[in-house]
């Protein structure tokens, strides 16, 4: 019989992380040491009632200086409703890209010196699927994390194993903690 690879362990050869095997319920992961900061890679299984669905996410936990958030996520049928009744967007003035995606913020001025970053803005829509946020819940879907502390948050619909894909994540999120930090939000 063939060994079998496991995706988790290859992709933390690949991007110098630590590899992590699950357990029970929790999937495999892979932690990346950027600076300052954890990426912690994995898959989640999302319940609702007894239907089930597997998502592929990414978290850095942050600490924040001041109360920035955000949510980036590509359009799609649910959120062009959600628009049409009068969801929050905050508009960059970068029509393609404003186009692609639903940006929300309670920090006009932040979001867009932090989507200025023409490698963000490339790397962003060069994803299928962009669903990238500040989350104050563990793990997106978790419980809710102690007052002040937050996560960088990530997540795409099934098992992502495609490491292009995954290194590409990975490099948003670097670029995105360092304008963060750059722009004094984040230690």
């Amino acid at each position: 019989m063939k060994n079998q690879i496991n995706f988790w362990q290859e992709f933390a050869k690949q991007t110098n992380g630590t590899f992590k095997e699950g357990y029970s319920w929790r999937s495999d992961s892979n932690t990346i040491e950027y600076k300052n900061w954890k990426i912690i890679f994995d898959n989640y299984t999302l319940w609702s009632g007894k239907y089930s669905t597997q998502m592929t996410r990414v978290v850095a936990p942050i600490t924040f200086t001041d109360n920035f958030k955000f949510e980036i996520y590509r359009e799609g049928f649910i959120r062009k409703i959600e628009k049409l009744f009068g969801a929050q967007d905050v508009e960059i003035g970068y029509p393609e890209f404003d186009k692609a995606f639903t940006i929300k913020s309670n920090n006009e001025f932040k979001i867009k010196t932090l989507l200025r970053n023409k490698e963000i803005r490339n790397l962003l829509e060069s994803q299928k699927e962009v669903n990238i946020q500040i989350s104050d819940q563990e793990g997106i879907w978790e419980k809710k994390l102690p007052e002040g502390e937050y996560e960088l948050s990530y997540y795409m619909d099934g098992e992502v194993d495609n490491m292009e894909i995954l290194k590409s994540v990975l490099k948003v999120f670097k670029l995105i903690l360092d304008d963060l930090y750059q722009m004094k939000s984040i230690v």
